[in-house]
């Protein structure tokens, strides 16, 4: 699978709550076959009770004003087991004329009831398809 480092979404980082990456901008759109989001993580867990995951692309076509989560990857139940994986959320968008273009940023969503959960990823964008 063919990636460029120049379109990092994330870095590695280990997150306890919900997070926003910052905002990468897409001169134009995507190609017409779209593109994914690799998210790649290890280390998810929680010490107890019952957590999630949840990654998605957010969008905004506004210049980072309003963000829109359109592309969302199947969340992840954490547990006392560490876990670790790779997921792709494949996104597709048009292109816009505003000043900033068309930002994306890759967000981590924490959701539960349980005790510290957390979790490290970084996200990448895949030039094809997997």
């Amino acid at each position: 699978m063919a990636t460029d480092a120049l379109l990092a979404l994330q870095a590695s980082v280990t997150k306890t709550a919900t997070f926003n990456g910052a905002a990468l901008v897409l001169a134009g759109g995507t190609p017409r076959r779209g593109l994914n989001a690799r998210v790649i993580y290890s280390a998810a867990a929680n010490a107890s009770g019952s957590n999630t995951v949840a990654f998605s692309v957010d969008v905004s076509y506004d210049g980072g004003t309003t963000w829109f989560s359109d592309f969302l990857a199947p969340a992840i139940t954490l547990s006392t087991t560490a876990l670790a994986g790779e997921v792709f959320i494949p996104f597709s968008i048009s292109p816009v004329t505003v000043a900033n273009g068309t930002q994306i940023r890759l967000t981590a969503t924490v959701a539960g009831s349980g005790t510290s959960p957390t979790v490290t990823y970084k996200g990448d964008v895949s030039l094809s398809r997997p």
